[in-house]
This record gives structure tokens, sequence and C-alpha cells, in this order.
């Protein structure tokens, strides 16, 4: 089979009896999840648990395909384990928290899978195959399994434009360790995308099961807008997954950071010509108005002047005073500590140490945090 198959059906909405049958048709062409899962496996689940939000906002895999995912496990005699560790800085309770407000908390408690906080224990891992980053710190979980099933969530992302099947991975990364590989890619978005797959190389996936039932538009991960698109995608291949997912949704998908180094190494496509598609032509399900991130236009300035456009042109976070509630979440997660309060004041950005990563963005509970274009970019955007 080619290792760039992508199998893909529709499905849509999040009824069980729905998603469990649309989940059993985009595995067949693979051999169905029987040709991944043995009986007796222990089986990682590894979700997409960006933030505490209500599974209706898209910001979360949807609980639903996550229960059918367990059930299936089960039902080949394997044991299931679920787990992740969210964006900034988290704690058991943050944790469960978490949980039960996205709805995994109710699938654990009635399926009876297990369930694992990655930041609990870590590992030191690395890969012989890997570009730039050598080594990373890990969820030691991904040496106690036998099997590793992604389910990525299909949303924009501020920094990498997509997020899907390869920035899904970023959750292996303890919470506080984050910020620290934040800071060693600094505002250089290629060399983010080569961190990126560099993990992709050392904790690979045995199984991609995309939610592309709905997905987010907009300013995402965690503040655009859902919109659905009314897809699952599977496959072995998350560079390939994200390429077919990023057309669906309007993306030149060779404009996206880490399907373009992926192509490069030769570790991803670089065309649909490479792709086997199992299942109907993605084309029919093609979004062209889905909206992209305001991060958007610099997509295609060449890896080697982005870093001296970025300071002219670059978008930067702003803070919305109206919705801020002072919380002081991006203040403690913004990995160069840019941002300050002082005397209970609002958060203040310093624009000079920002690196433009968007974790403040993406982690502000309130949605208090803009991502918006200097003047100088909106005229040549227009024009």
């Amino acid at each position: 089979m080619n290792p760039f198959t992508v199998s893909l059906t529709p499905c849509r909405s999040y009824d069980l009896d729905e998603v469990r049958a649309a989940l059993r048709a985009v595995l067949e062409p693979l051999g169905g999840l029987a040709a991944f899962v043995r009986p007796g496996d222990r089986v990682l689940i590894k979700l997409n648990l960006l933030s505490s939000n209500d599974p209706s906002a898209a910001v979360t895999t949807n609980p639903a395909l996550v229960r059918v995912v367990v059930e299936e496990v089960q039902r080949l005699g394997a044991v299931p384990v679920v787990g992740d560790s969210p964006g900034g800085r988290n704690t058991p309770a943050s944790y469960r928290s978490l949980l039960n407000r996205t709805g995994i908390a109710q699938v654990i408690e009635e399926t009876g899978c297990e369930s694992v906080f990655f930041d609990d224990q870590t590992i030191e891992r690395s890969s012989d195959q890997t570009k730039t980053f050598r080594r990373f710190t890990v969820a030691a979980v991904f040496e106690q399994v036998d099997v590793v099933i992604t389910l990525p969530k299909l949303k924009t992302h501020q920094l990498t434009l997509m997020t899907g099947a390869v920035k899904v991975l970023f959750g292996f990364i303890p919470g506080v360790k984050k910020a620290a590989y934040h800071l060693s890619t600094g505002n250089d978005i290629a060399r983010f995308a080569d961190l990126l797959l560099d993990l992709h190389q050392v904790v690979p996936p045995t199984l991609v099961i995309m939610d592309a039932v709905v997905g987010m538009e907009g300013n995402g991960p965690s503040h655009g807008t859902p919109r659905a698109i009314g897809l699952l995608l599977a496959g072995t291949s998350s560079t390939a997954i994200d390429f077919v997912a990023g057309s669906v949704i309007g993306f030149d998908p060779l404009c996206l950071p880490t399907v373009r180094e992926a192509a490069e190494r030769g570790i991803g496509p670089s065309s649909f010509d490479q792709i086997t598609i199992a299942g109907p032509d993605p084309a029919a399900f093609t979004i062209p108005d889905f909206k992209k991130p305001s991060s958007m236009s610099l997509g295609r300035i060449p890896p080697f002047v982005l870093s001296c456009a970025q300071r002219v042109l670059g978008t930067r976070p702003v803070v919305d005073r109206a919705r801020c509630t002072r919380c002081g979440t991006c203040r403690d997660n913004c990995p160069p500590e840019a941002i300050t309060m002082t005397g209970g004041a609002y958060p203040a950005i310093d624009q000079g140490g920002c690196i433009s990563c968007f974790c403040c963005q993406e982690l502000c509970p309130a949605g208090a945090i803009e991502v918006k274009k200097p003047l100088l970019r909106r005229l040549i955007d227009r024009g």
C-alpha cells in the first residue's frame, strides 16, 4: 500500500451511530482497525485537548468520536488509554476539570477506559531520523503502549496556519516544556515546522483519525468559529492527511509550513499525484470560502526573508480590554515573558520581546487577545 494513502468518508454529525458507521467505513480501505490493533494491546488514543471548552466550540476532539474509537478498540479485546497535555500550565486538578468540560470524563466513566495525564511522567526520547531537534521531553506513556492512535481536530492556527495531524503531536510535550520549545524557535515559522516534524519522527503515530466533522475557521485554534466540514480522514501518514485536509479547507497545501517542509524532506507528499485517495474525491468537499487566520498572507513569503518581514509586517497580539478579565493566563504562559501586569492592571505586551507564538491568544479563556495586522500589512493585503 502507498504509505501516502488517505482514506476519507462523509460524516455529517456527531450522532453516535453515524460516527460509528463512518469510522468503520474510513478504516475499511486500510484493513480495518484490526489491521493495527490486536487483542491484549495497550492502545494510546491521543486527543487534541488544547483547552477547557465545551465540545460545541470545536476546540477539542469531539467526545462522540473518542467514545466510538474507545469502544471499537475494546471490541477487539485491546485496552484503550486516552490522554493529552493541554496548552499552558497544568495540574492534575485543572486536567480533571478540562476532561469534564470537554465531555471526555463522561466517555472515560461510561466506557471504563484508562486515562492518563501526560504531564505526570516524562521521558527523554530521540531519533536518528530528525533534522534539527535531536532530543525531546515527551510523555512517558508513549513507551508504555503497543499502539498510538491520534485524533486531531481540523482547525486553523495563527502560527502554523492549520493545526492537524502533525501539530497534534506537540501535545506529547508536557505543558510547561512547550514554552521552552517555542522559545528555541522564536518567530521563525520554518524552524517551528522543523521542530514539529522532528517530533513526528520521535513519536510517530501508528494510525491517524482526523475529526473534520466540524472544524474551526478564522483565528483558531481556540477562538475561531466552528464550521461544518462533514468528514473523517484516516491513514498512517500524518503529513499526507494534513496535505489532503489543508486542500479541503481551501489552502494550497504547500503554503502550510509543516506540509512544505515534509515535502522537502521526502517524508510527505509534494502533490496529489503522490497520494492514494480511498473514498470520494476530496475536491467534492472543498470549502473555498473557509476563513483563514489573520496571519495567512505571510504564509507564502520565502523562509529566508520571513524573519525580516515579520518585524515590519508581522501580526501582533493586542489585548481587548472589553473582554479581558485580568486573570493573568496570558502572562503566566508567555514563553519569552513579554507580558506584564502591574497592580491589577490590564496585561501589557512588550512587542519587542514578543516572538509571535500566539500562546496568549491560544490560551486566553476569555478570548481577549486579538491578533492584528499593522497598517502597512493591511494596505499590502488590500493591494
